[in-house]
């Protein structure tokens, strides 16, 4: 695990640390709350050890931090302290620690609290994981990639850094499940979602809309190269070939592609037609989803099979 341990004290974050790191976890450093705070937001972590009494924040402030945020709030928190009286207890649980530990600390009882901490922190994030997957392809669902896409949109504006979106769709689906049977219809699915993944950079991000229906988000992707990956994409699906129950077939999809930030072009596809420069404007995931979306059902209408581009 990851383990998180903010004390202002250099002899107790040693100490701490070593007995930590001796239990085969990676150990995170922090000299008050403030740091504790940044360290926390910036580096993932598993269980944090926080001292009640520190600089800037106090052990009790930092806690309640963590809980209010979205990136923390279901982080294993332990508070640490000299005193013993049961007020301190319950102050430290009420701001939303979930254990207490006394100093001295005794090694025995934090590697039984690091212990009992990460069977619930592993639980937890399986549960995360369930929330945020699709079941039947294990990419993510739609509330993912709509959370991952405003986290890329403000990384995007901050660098000032292209971002680009993909909408993909699989042609004919339903006549997909009513020669083959619904059977193949979960198989084109996944290997459709394989062949994404697959084919797209560790940054990228490939999902599962609803129905037969995926985004891909591209982060350092300008519109002008966003329409090249799609196609590739679209090429790629096509010749892939489809087997359930010894049948084999052929799938193909459309795609619409749009800029969430920046400037938009007009129509490369299957067909081959050329790219031209059209304005698309500043705008949030939503919009450029809407754009991608009117992209692919021109895709659609145009013969299917091919990538369109917002414009």
């Amino acid at each position: 695990m990851r383990v998180l341990i903010a004390d202002d004290t250099v002899l107790m974050r040693a100490m701490l640390s070593e007995q930590v790191a001796s239990y085969g976890h990676e150990v995170i450093l922090a000299r008050d709350g403030r740091e504790a705070l940044d360290r926390a937001w910036s580096e993932p972590f598993d269980i944090a050890i926080i001292d009640w009494e520190m600089p800037h924040l106090s052990g009790l402030e930092v806690c309640w931090h963590l809980r209010a945020d979205p990136r923390s709030a279901y982080a294993y928190l332990i508070l640490m302290t000299a005193h013993d009286d049961a007020f301190y207890e319950f102050k430290a649980l009420d701001a939303g620690a979930d254990d207490f530990i006394h100093k001295p600390v005794n090694s025995a009882h934090l590697k039984a609290r690091l212990k009992a901490g990460g069977r619930i922190a592993a639980m937890q994030q399986q549960l995360l994981d369930q929330a945020r997957t699709d079941p039947l392809t294990g990419l993510a669902n739609r509330r993912s990639v709509l959370e991952r896409a405003e986290e890329e949109i403000a990384r995007s504006r901050r660098y000032g850094h292209p971002l680009s979106v993909v909408m993909a769709d699989i042609d004919h689906f339903k006549r997909i499940n009513d020669t083959y049977g619904h059977a193949a219809g979960d198989e084109a699915l996944k290997r459709f979602a394989r062949a994404l993944h697959e084919d797209l950079r560790p940054c990228d991000l490939v999902g599962r809309y609803g129905g037969e229906e995926f985004v891909v988000l591209l982060p350092e992707t300008g519109i002008a190269d966003a329409p090249m990956v799609a196609e590739r994409l679209r090429a790629r699906v096509a010749a892939l070939p489809v087997e359930q129950d010894g049948v084999r077939f052929h799938m193909t999809a459309s795609f619409g592609v749009a800029a969430v930030d920046g400037i938009g072009v007009d129509g490369i596809g299957g067909d081959g037609a050329a790219p031209g420069p059209g304005p698309a404007g500043g705008r949030g995931i939503e919009a450029a989803l809407t754009e991608a979306d009117a992209a692919l059902y021109r895709a659609k209408e145009a013969g299917r099979n091919r990538v369109v581009v917002a414009g």
